[in-house]
């Protein structure tokens, strides 16, 4: 008994002195120089004019009718940024206290009109029409703010400063009138004397979706412009089944609709470096986040000055932000080769990704909260990456099918014009022809993301 009692204590006080040396290590070794290429990356990107900026109607969008959107806002950012620099804190920013009386609202069961992965929506608006033509007529005044957002010709976040708190705005309601205007677009269709101003309507959609998807600096914001661009895309595709004539009937609008995103034109490395400044960013500015750190690790300890201190203690900022800049350096450079390339590396960097996130025994004695937060924020951007290659690719099908249908290009045909489309007509990730079934009309190419499974192929519907 006194020998067990004898190893209690000496294990108990082994582990007093080991809690103590590391202690004594998190307050006492000093932080490191932060790295000048880290902080230039942490710098906040500078944002366009307020009136050009989309930025503020997308915030305020959902506003009682009597108020403007794009001023309600700015008053949401200045607000933001007000209450950040003042406390430090955002659990009091609460957005919706400025959106008035009466602002848009959905039931929560309430489901969008149209399942695009899984129905053809061309039919199915023009079966709901009754349906959506009562919902426009009473969502209207937002119906014409969805349409005002074309106005804009730049997207970018406008708060001063984003933490991990920041939060984003809600797009539901503008993705609702989104498919208000899809519809409209298909009931106009059934009427030739109306179908130019229905593929106007769906070109000034694409045009603004791919605006948004260019210019805006988030990935969040940007996975939404892509499964947008989607349905405008497949709507298209649908369309071209079955009204093949309007290809010819109206060749410029059509050329427009289909046209070929390129990667330059959807920014995904801007999209990319502004998350990865949210993280380190967050490193970079440790007394705005002090609360934050301070209740996610220590949240056992009592009151918010001893969780402070120990995240305090825990935590160099400098350390943080030099790794965490290495990290996602190394993610974003590897995304700034081409999708082939990106494939055959993804493995090898989610590797080394890895490992340079792991908590180790060094790290525990050393800066284990930025360490940890690091690795809870992982940098592998593939799928957010492979989402916008395969986006790129479903483009590329739109546009070969359009030429398929101008050229009236005969069935046994159709493989030897996917060989000569062009290097930017191509499989983007195998860099070959797209692949063609006769059997079934498709054609198709392998998509790697996994959210999206639909958007791998067109059907050549006008072979009858």
């Amino acid at each position: 008994m006194k020998i067990a009692l004898k190893i209690l204590k000496w294990f108990a006080g082994a582990l007093l002195g080991l809690i103590i040396v590391i202690g004594l290590c998190w307050w006492l070794i000093p932080d490191e120089e932060l790295n000048p290429d880290a902080r230039r990356f942490t710098e906040t990107a500078a944002v366009p004019p307020a009136a050009k900026n989309a930025y503020f109607m997308i915030w305020g969008f959902v506003a009682s009718p009597e108020l403007d959107p794009h001023v309600v806002g700015q008053q949401i950012v200045a607000a933001h940024d007000r209450i950040l620099a003042a406390e430090k804190d955002l659990s009091r920013f609460k957005a919706d206290t400025f959106y008035g009386e009466h602002p848009l609202t959905f039931p929560k069961d309430s489901k969008r009109f149209c399942e695009a992965e899984k129905e053809n929506c061309l039919l199915v608006y023009q079966t709901k029409r009754a349906q959506m033509v009562a919902q426009a007529e009473e969502k209207k005044i937002y119906l014409d703010r969805y349409r005002k957002i074309r106005e804009y010709e730049e997207f970018a976040a406008a708060m001063s400063q984003t933490t991990l708190q920041t939060p984003f705005p809600s797009w539901n309601s503008i993705l609702r009138m989104s498919d208000l205007v899809d519809g409209d677009i298909a009931e106009r269709m059934k009427t030739k004397s109306t179908q130019k101003a229905a593929l106007e309507e769906l070109a000034a959609e694409v045009t603004s979706w791919r605006r948004l998807l260019q210019g805006n600096d988030w990935l969040i914001t940007q996975m939404i412009s892509v499964a947008t661009l989607g349905r405008k895309y497949r709507l298209a595709s649908e369309i071209m089944d079955a009204y093949p004539e309007v290809v010819a009937a109206h060749p410029v609008l059509m050329t427009k609709i289909t046209a070929p995103l390129s990667p330059a034109a959807t920014n995904v490395m801007t999209s990319m470096a502004a998350e990865a400044r949210l993280t380190i960013g967050t490193f970079a500015g440790m007394d705005a986040n002090r609360r934050f750190l301070a209740d996610s690790f220590f949240e056992g300890l009592p009151g918010l000055p001893l969780r402070a201190a120990f995240a305090a203690g825990a935590f160099r900022p400098n350390t943080s932000t030099n790794d965490g800049y290495l990290i996602f350096k190394e993610a974003i450079d590897l995304f700034a080769k081409s999708p082939k390339e990106v494939l055959e590396g993804r493995a090898a960097l989610v590797e080394r990704q890895e490992k340079m996130s792991r908590l180790t025994l060094g790290t525990i004695f050393y800066n284990p909260v930025g360490r940890i937060t690091i690795g809870t924020h992982p940098s592998d951007f593939t799928q957010y990456a492979f989402r916008i290659t395969d986006i790129i690719g479903f483009s590329r099908l739109l546009e070969l099918k359009r030429r398929i249908i101008e050229g009236n290009i005969a069935l046994d045909k159709v493989a030897a014009a996917l060989a000569n489309a062009g290097p930017d007509l191509m499989d983007p990730y195998t860099e070959k022809p797209m692949q063609w079934d006769a059997a079934t009309k498709r054609i198709s190419f392998e998509i790697h993301g996994k959210r999206y499974p639909v958007f791998g192929h067109v059907t050549l519907e006008h072979f009858k």
